[in-house]
């Protein structure tokens, strides 16, 4: 009888040695939490894991989780130079060696007569890592420089692609991918279950719940199923945290980022059916608050929350004195990296920073603003 996704993906992980576990560069919440619960699972079963995610900074709210600060930020001595003496006719009596005009130079002795290059060959180590799984990546690319840097590692190693956006590409051996659940650490509730529920401790169970609760809103995203909800009350049976995790998610925001809070709900607008919202930050709003664009991410998620009814949500900043910024997100099924192609954005694709050229701030919105009705 053939094996199930899950089955393979067990039998996978019993045949390794050391796995990788890489986010891609956009992560979020869910997908930190929920790779911090896949290393401590591994770990269980006897396969140390190593976390990577191209320029990785652990956020100072998830401080309360196993070790965010594990996460590396690039891939290193993944593979080994090997070169090899044959010593079978000769034996070496010294070994030294020294760098000269850029170059390592080894110096071998032998016990008696000479040693020729045709003693001498060169091989790769195999890699350091036998197993990859990628958590909510769709596609390699989206990996940054840990893909960019190192595609034979990833053409020659089995990957393991975990995964919920409809836009994966499926290439991994073996995809988990479910279009239906909220999150990755949902995803990985379900493996774990189904695998050995006996693993499934007070830590592993606290980071799952801490990506559920943040990729769900609280659990009052529209999106949230009665599954979810029945998983989060087991996962809080098996020992989640939930008090601690409401604290640092929700609870540990600064007197600066709650008054710049106040800052864009005193010029928020919205559109006529409350789809569209947009509000603006000005460089002494930053000042006066002591908060920075980077601020920004926080306010736009509570907006979201707050209006139920909103789709698109942009806020306007200025940091240069000829441009003027905004952050825009997206609820809808939308690509924002393509509608806002022309603007060079950066971020994800539905949640993106653009630069407009122009100094007045009504122009900006003007512009913007007929981009966001078009797409509603």
């Amino acid at each position: 009888m053939a094996l199930n996704t899950t089955q393979q993906i067990y039998e996978s992980v019993k045949q390794c040695t050391k796995p990788l576990i890489t986010l891609k560069k956009d992560h979020n919440t869910d997908i930190i939490a929920s790779s911090l619960a896949l290393a401590l699972w591994l770990k269980k079963l006897d396969k140390p894991a190593e976390i990577v995610c191209d320029n990785f900074n652990a956020p100072e709210n998830l401080g309360f989780l196993t070790s965010p600060s594990i996460i590396k930020n690039e891939l290193t001595h993944l593979r080994k130079f090997v070169i090899s003496l044959d010593i079978s006719e000769n034996k070496i009596d010294k070994f030294s060696y020294k760098t000269e005009n850029k170059k390592l130079n080894i110096y071998l002795t032998p016990k008696t007569g000479s040693f020729s290059k045709e003693d001498v060959s060169c091989s790769n180590s195999n890699f350091k890592y036998d197993l990859i799984f990628t958590l909510n990546t769709p596609d390699l690319e989206s990996l940054k420089n840990i893909y960019e840097k190192n595609p034979d590692f990833f053409f020659n190693t089995p990957i393991i692609n975990v995964c919920n956006l409809p836009e994966n590409e499926h290439f991994g051996e073996l995809n988990l991918i479910k279009l239906k659940s909220t999150s990755i650490s949902e995803i990985l509730y379900d493996l774990f279950n189904e695998i050995d529920p006996t693993l499934i401790d007070e830590t592993i169970a606290t980071c799952l719940l801490t990506g559920m609760i943040d990729k769900t809103k609280s659990f009052r995203d529209e999106k949230v199923t009665p599954k979810s909800l029945n998983i989060a009350s087991e996962l809080v049976a098996q020992g989640a945290k939930r008090d601690k995790i409401i604290k640092n998610l929700y609870q540990t925001k600064s007197v600066g980022t709650l008054k710049l809070w106040g800052a864009v709900l005193n010029r928020l607008q919205t559109n006529q059916n409350q789809k569209i919202a947009w509000s603006s930050v000005t460089a002494e709003d930053f000042k006066q608050t002591n908060t920075s664009s980077k601020h920004l991410t926080e306010v736009i998620d509570e907006l979201i929350t707050s209006i139920p009814t909103i789709e698109m949500t942009a806020i306007f900043f200025q940091i240069n004195e000829n441009t003027i910024d905004c952050l825009i997100k997206t609820e809808k099924e939308l690509n924002l990296l393509q509608n806002f192609a022309e603007f060079n954005p950066q971020g994800t694709k539905n949640l993106i920073r653009i630069t407009v050229d122009t100094s007045e701030l009504k122009l900006a919105q003007m512009q913007i603003l007929e981009y966001l009705k078009n797409l509603i």
